[in-house]
């Protein structure tokens, strides 16, 4: 079971590290994503998390290799 169907499962948000395992990228491509307003995120005591459905929200929108 992922680190998505896990938290997802909880009720639980993701953190950078988490979303970073997840998606196989680095912690400062994930910033760039927020600072570009394409990952959607909230800051709970001074650390990014995201919701799994955003998550998913922000692969689906991504561009893919074909």
């Amino acid at each position: 079971m992922t680190t998505i169907e896990n938290n997802t499962r909880a009720g639980r948000l993701l953190s950078v590290e988490d979303l970073c395992d997840y998606l196989g990228v680095s912690k400062n491509f994930v910033y760039r994503q927020i600072q570009a307003g394409n990952l959607r995120g909230r800051r709970i005591a001074r650390q990014w998390r995201f919701r799994p459905e955003d998550v998913e929200q922000f692969v689906e929108a991504s561009p893919t290799a074909d």
